[in-house]
């Protein structure tokens, strides 16, 4: 029976990692990420979409990877190295409530599941950091389970296109300032 519910379990993981990656991938391809552009992703996970993202990249185009902890860091940072994107992928192992990047820094910065941001109100201080280091014409991208939730900071912060969709069973905002 244990090994049953083992078994339904790590599907269930799996599938939603690879729903999770079909999604950033339709993203990406909506926005044509590519080129020689700055990305932050703020929620790295297992690094796959991460990779990908640093697979549509031209130097001096970067993605810059935030990791929650060593372990994570170190297991990107082999990713990093079997798919030889060194040169336009690097992970950083640091706090998204305050980040040590340059205003205006990016081009794009991506935000995957901000929900889970726990507690509650640490998500406006995440999302408050992102935009500090997003361009003036970059682009702001946040998956949740719901997402009008963070519309209202945005607007705020002059966001004036903002775009809400649903790819798979994930919310997806794209926001610009416009």
């Amino acid at each position: 029976m244990i090994v049953i519910v083992i078994v339904i379990v790590a599907g269930i993981v799996g599938w939603w990692f690879w729903q999770q990656q079909q999604v950033w991938e339709k993203i990406s391809a909506d926005l044509s990420i590519r080129g020689d552009v700055q990305i932050l992703d703020m929620s790295v996970g297992n690094g796959k979409v991460f990779i990908n993202l640093a697979k549509q990249l031209t130097v001096p185009g970067k993605i810059m990877g935030i990791v929650k902890n060593e372990k994570q860091a170190q297991q990107v940072k082999e990713l990093i190295k079997e798919e030889v994107v060194a040169d336009r992928a690097k992970v950083e192992l640091t706090d998204n409530t305050n980040l040590p990047f340059t205003d205006h820094q990016f081009d794009y910065v991506l935000i995957s599941n901000l929900q889970q941001v726990k507690p509650a109100i640490t998500q406006g201080r995440v999302l408050q950091e992102a935009i500090r280091v997003l361009d003036f014409k970059g682009t702001l991208v946040i998956t949740a389970t719901t997402v009008q939730r963070y519309r209202q900071l945005l607007e705020y912060y002059r966001f004036n296109d903002i775009k809400v969709k649903q790819i798979g069973g994930q919310r997806v905002m794209v926001a610009r300032r416009n």
